[in-house]
Formats: C-alpha cells, sequence, structure tokens
C-alpha cells in the first residue's frame, strides 16, 4: 500500500528531476564571496565578471604556449584564452601554482560558453585534457584566489590521440599531406604519407580489432583496424604481420613500410588514412602534437 501510494505521489508531482552535475569549483568559490558578502565589493565583483569577461574577449593563444599569470596582492589575478582545435587534437593544460597554498581555478568553455569542465589547484601540478571530436574553439580561463600573491605557472599544448604511424620516425617524415592534389587534381590526398625506410614497423594507433587485410590495385597490401575513434587504413604495406579478427594494442606491429600498389614508383612509405561516420577525415591532428618536442627524419 505504501509503494502505491508513494507511485501515485511521484506521478502527480511529474518526473523526478534528475539532479545535474556539481558546481564546478569557481562556482562554489563564488557562492562562498556571495555569503560572505563580498560579491559586492570591487574586488569581489571583479573576481566573478573576469568568467563573463574571457567568455566575451578572451585573448587568443596559438600553440605551444606557456602564458602565466602574475598574481600581485591586492588585485584580481584572471586570464581567458580562445584556443583553436582540429578534429582528433587533445588539448594538454599543466597548472602550477605558487600562491602560498592559496588555490588557482581552472575553467574549460565551448560552444556557447558551455562549461566542459572546472577544476581547482593548490600545491600539485594540475592536469587537464580534452580531446576534440570536431573542429571547435574552446576558452580556458584561469583565475587565482583572492589576496593571493605569487605566480600560476601554465604550459599549453596539444598531444596525439593516436600513436603515431610508423615506428622510429615523427611528423618529420610526412612528406605529403591531406588535401594534396592526385591524379592531375581529379581527387584529392585523403591521408598523410610518411617516408621511411622499406621494412620500417607500421604500428597501430590505438587498440582495435583487425577487420581487413588484403591487397588491392590502388593500396597494394593494406590493413584496416577498426578503434574507438574510427577505421584507420594502412596502405602500401611490404609485409601483413596480422590477421583478420585480431585484437591489437597501440604500439603493436601491423606490418612493415613498403610501396607496394600504385606507390611502385615512390620511395617506401606508408599512407595512413582515418575514415569515420562521416567519411574521410584528416588524420595529422590526431598523431601529431602541437607540443615542444624535437623533430627527426630519417
Amino acid at each position: 500500500m505504501r509503494v502505491a501510494l508513494l507511485v501515485l505521489f511521484l506521478a502527480g508531482c511529474g518526473r523526478v528531476p534528475t539532479p545535474g552535475p556539481p558546481p564546478a569549483p569557481s562556482d562554489r568559490y563564488a557562492q562562498a564571496l556571495a555569503r560572505a558578502g563580498l560579491d559586492s565589493t570591487r574586488l569581489g565583483r571583479a573576481w566573478i565578471d573576469a568568467q563573463t569577461a574571457a567568455l566575451e574577449a578572451p585573448d587568443t593563444l596559438g600553440l605551444p604556449a606557456v602564458p602565466g599569470l602574475d598574481v600581485a596582492p591586492g588585485a584580481v589575478a584572471a586570464a581567458g584564452w580562445r584556443i583553436g582545435l582540429r578534429q582528433g587534437e587533445q588539448l594538454a593544460v599543466e597548472v602550477v601554482p605558487s600562491l602560498d597554498s592559496a588555490r588557482a581555478f581552472v575553467d574549460l568553455f565551448g560552444a556557447d560558453s558551455v562549461r566542459l569542465g572546472g577544476w581547482e589547484a593548490r600545491t600539485d601540478t594540475l592536469r587537464v585534457t580534452h580531446r576534440a571530436d570536431r573542429d571547435q574553439g574552446v576558452v580556458l580561463l584561469v583565475r587565482a584566489e583572492l589576496l593571493a600573491e605569487g605566480t600560476v605557472g601554465i604550459r599549453v599544448q596539444t598531444d596525439p590521440s593516436l600513436t603515431f604511424p610508423v615506428a622510429g620516425v615523427d611528423d618529420g617524415a610526412i612528406r605529403s599531406r591531406w588535401g594534396a592534389p592526385r591524379d592531375g587534381g581529379a581527387r584529392r590526398h585523403e591521408g598523410i604519407d610518411v617516408f621511411a625506410p622499406r621494412g620500417t614497423p607500421v604500428v597501430a594507433g590505438a587498440p582495435g580489432r583487425v577487420s581487413r587485410v588484403q591487397e588491392t590495385p590502388i593500396g597494394g597490401r593494406v590493413v584496416w583496424l577498426q578503434s574507438d575513434l574510427g577505421s584507420l587504413y594502412y596502405a602500401h604495406l611490404d609485409r601483413q604481420s596480422v590477421a583478420v579478427g585480431a585484437r591489437v594494442a597501440a604500439g603493436d606491429t601491423l606490418g612493415t613500410v613498403g610501396n607496394t600498389g600504385n606507390a611502385a614508383s615512390t620511395p617506401p612509405h606508408l599512407h595512413f588514412g582515418l575514415y569515420g561516420r562521416g567519411g574521410a577525415v584528416d588524420p595529422e591532428p590526431f598523431v601529431v602534437g602541437r607540443r615542444d618536442a624535437p623533430r627527426t627524419q630519417r
């Protein structure tokens, strides 16, 4: 009887509300300022308004970057940066506060000022990541707690979402990129070409299942790998090292670099492609990060 009455009561009241996400640390701090009556002071108002200012007029930040934030006593320390991301890039932010145990607040916003996440850092290094599932702009907002003094070290870069497809080389070995003309301009290159000596291992970009191992007139010896990020395509292989249905981990060898198929007249290289639900996408942002790193090329 009690259960029946409870069901009737809930039905009469409509749906039970679903609890939303907990407030971000910066929102909790703003609420604490309001409870203390500090939101109406000059500093309190400026700290709260910094979020609106960052979303309306952020500075543009090119990557990689080490912008940093100086925190002067008696001042509001806040900065907002707009960062353009390409599909497949993984934004990586490191925040290192040196504020005598005071906090730094970090917020990340996407389109229409939707908060993608909020964090706080006190003494330990805070690491924030966000993978772009489409071309997008995000706004990074960093603020120091009121009455803090010191610095907030910030490093912003992008990391690859996938393991680089050829072992022992990096983006310096890419010599043909997405969109390059093919067949006299009749079509465009739907991938990247990574040049390396014949026999260099070709490796899986992510965990997945091998869906096809075949030989075609254009791709020559090819391997298709189904992953959470889409279908990964490895072409012009000299040798294939896996079978259909095999489960592989990121970095496992799938074959070796060659020039089979329509690449017979070119030096050995891997054609690497990525296919999502909408078709081919540029794989370079998935495998090349915008960060300070040495470049090597064989």
